[in-house]
């Protein structure tokens, strides 16, 4: 699943316009740093265990969104 919501985070950076898209994964979380269409760099930070829900996937999605539009 984890690795199915990182695709999907990378492909809304690039649909929102972001660029340089690096994924960095830790021992509990995956950090996926990305440029902002306006060049401000940014990270989003997805937690990587068992107690991730079935929403989870739209959590990410909207908290793109939101660094996204700054």
């Amino acid at each position: 699943m984890m690795r199915k919501v990182v695709r999907d985070v990378i492909a809304a950076v690039h649909d929102a316009g972001g660029s340089n898209v690096r994924v960095s994964e830790g021992g509990r979380h995956t950090r996926i740093h990305f440029t902002a269409p306006d060049g401000k760099r940014t990270v989003v930070l997805l937690h990587r265990g068992s107690v991730v829900s079935r929403w989870f996937p739209t959590q990410v999605r909207s908290q793109i969104r939101r660094k996204l539009s700054k």
